[in-house]
């Protein structure tokens, strides 16, 4: 026999099949339901009670429930230590969380020393470990993560580290490991080591309550994973709320052939009357992680963006001196900026056209050009827009994982178009991404006399400025060219882990540069378009927009839905600086924090 017990008490197993059909007609609410929470804290109360009753000895138990609560607890305290929005309500969930968490790694353990076979529950024992790791790993990370940055990690972190290479992950561990990370370890393995030296001491349960033991196990064990999906544990929401995140990501690529057919029957496209019928090429290009705040052009005392500065002598070179990212992250930043869905219309990225699909339905031959990695461990919007294109060049692609290439191999990728054609690139540039030594060649290491890291980010600025004049004058040798727009994903703060947590959140994570570059050809026909831009220059505009100010300039019209009043190319345009959101709407420019360190 495996289990010491009264085979007639074997009938007490019959109780969680009832139980857990109850359970799951309650748990088909959400949490947000008070009545379903009361019904689960009721749960968390009477697990922890049954675990102390059945077991053998009570102070070992005791003494393992105050270290266990008091590490699931502590997220709590980190929350409020940061000013978080945490309700008591979230507080009381985490208690329930905490209690059936608690009752299921003492009840695993008791399982396994019930099992008389020595060797089978010395296997046993060793999961029942894995288990408790796995329960104790949930606050761990937020709280090893708030010993090595002073905050708490968020979904969009996560998104990001999702989305990183293994070059890209080493240099991030380059760019912001200091003693606080050595510490954040030490700190996990202290953490673990604590709740399993108290954990060690746990016993199991007296043999005549087996039977009823094996009974409440099954009841738990059926609940909490029925109640896993809707679980608001503070860690554990933010793992929900990344999963729907990343679901979103396989919507939107799903429903691309959706998009395409309803574009294809779109019969309201059209060009503008002023378009060249003899070919026009515009080139979108998009900055990585530059602030403007950071930049000679917007006044910055180092002289790092020289082609930019002599660009502004020309009339038709415009700079704008007040746009802003709407996240300070590149993959939700990007999923607004080459889509139709913004911050001040209710359309969702997942039903929103990409300016690739506009162009490609609009009759552009398409190019998508690329130095940074295709996949991470996930596949995002930016990669499904891409992968829209008629023509797809990747620099640093699988072959490549080390990343090896500068953004001047861009350039020399560019590519030997029509100029009879209309043509429509996309380029997506490096730029300014962490480790900033790692994007230079060492002919542009040039400042120094400041923080190294700044030194090293200013640098990047100056490289950037030197590309964009060499993509220029590739593309304005074509007898097409029409227009350039040039725009960063995001700003960044060298001093903040990753550069752009929006946890640490300021406002040189969200400043970011944006010029437009106009052929004579494309000003003489399109002056209203010409006199918008300079008209608009120092309206305040959030780069989620970029789609609806690429559009116009290219001259495409019939998209429905599409408003005059956010088009920076445009008279009409209506935004000002009370107007403008960022962080996907939810916060208004003098809401910013300019320090978060």
């Amino acid at each position: 026999m495996i289990f010491s017990s009264d085979k007639r008490n074997l009938l007490s197993l019959a109780v969680p099949v009832i139980l857990t059909l109850i359970l799951y007609g309650v748990y088909d609410f959400s949490l947000r339901s008070y009545i379903t929470f009361f019904i689960y804290l009721t749960l968390g109360i009477v697990s922890i009670f049954m675990a102390f009753r059945l077991s053998v000895f009570k102070k070992p138990l005791i003494r393992f429930a105050i270290v266990f609560l008091f590490t699931y607890l502590s997220v709590y305290v980190f929350s409020l230590l940061l000013g978080l929005n945490t309700s008591l309500f979230d507080f009381c969930k985490g208690i329930a969380f905490s209690l059936v968490a608690f009752s299921a790694c003492t009840m695993v353990k008791a399982l396994a020393l019930a099992i008389e076979t020595v060797f089978l529950r010395k296997i046993c024992l060793v999961i029942s470990y894995v288990v408790l790791f796995a329960f104790v790993l949930l606050p761990s990370v937020l709280i090893c993560y708030f010993v090595a940055t002073g905050s708490l990690i968020s979904s969009d972190i996560i998104i990001a580290l999702a989305q990183t290479n293994a070059t890209e992950g080493t240099e991030f561990i380059q760019s912001n490991f200091n003693i606080m990370w050595f510490l954040a370890f030490v700190a996990l393995v202290v953490i673990y080591a604590i709740n399993a030296f108290f954990f060690r001491k746990v016993e199991g349960v007296d043999s005549k309550n087996l039977s009823v033991f094996l009974s409440f196990f099954l009841c738990l064990a059926s609940s909490v994973w029925l109640a896993l999906p809707r679980m608001d544990y503070l860690p554990f929401s933010i793992i929900k709320v990344t999963s729907k995140q990343l679901d979103n990501f396989e919507i939107y690529k799903q429903q691309k052939s959706q998009r395409l057919a309803k574009l294809n029957k779109l019969n309201t496209l059209k060009l503008s009357d002023s378009t060249d019928p003899a070919g026009n090429l515009f080139v979108l290009v998009v900055g990585e992680s530059e602030t403007r705040d950071r930049m000679q052009a917007y006044g910055f005392d180092r002289e790092n963006t020289p082609y930019l500065c002599e660009h502004l002598k020309n009339p038709n070179h415009i700079l704008f001196t007040n746009a802003y990212s709407s996240w300070p992250q590149t993959v939700q930043a990007l999923s607004y900026s080459l889509t139709e869905a913004n911050q001040y219309q209710k359309k969702q990225t997942v039903d929103a056209y990409s300016i690739i699909e506009l162009a490609r339905a609009s009759g552009f031959d398409t190019y998508w050009i690329s130095n940074q990695r295709k996949y991470g461990v996930y596949e995002t919007p930016v990669t499904v827009i891409s992968s829209t294109a008629n023509h797809e060049i990747w620099v640093n692609g699988s072959s490549k994982m080390e990343g090896v290439f500068f953004d001047e191999e861009i350039v020399k990728r560019f590519p030997n178009i029509d100029d009879n054609k209309n043509v429509f690139v996309v380029i997506h540039l490096m730029g300014s991404h962490q480790k900033y030594d790692k994007r230079l060649p060492s002919e542009f290491i040039r400042f120094e006399g400041q923080d190294e890291t700044l030194d090293y980010y200013d640098d990047t600025v100056l490289y950037t400025d030197y590309i964009l004049e060499k993509i220029y004058s590739k593309a304005s040798e074509k007898s097409n060219f029409k227009a350039m727009i040039y725009f960063s994903d995001h700003g960044e703060d060298p001093h903040v882990v990753g550069g752009h947590d929006p946890v640490n959140l300021n406002g040189q994570m969200l400043r970011i540069p944006l010029a437009v570059y106009l052929s004579d050809r494309y000003v003489q026909d399109n002056p209203k378009i010409h006199d918008a831009l300079v008209q608009n220059k120092d309206k305040y505009f959030s780069n989620d927009l970029i789609f609806d100010l690429t559009v116009r300039i290219m001259g495409i019209s019939g998209l429905p839905g599409m408003d005059d009043s956010l088009n920076l190319a445009d008279k009409a345009y209506a935004l000002d600086k009370n107007s403008v959101l960022t962080m996907y709407g939810k916060m208004h420019l003098d809401e910013i924090p300019e320090t978060k360190h």
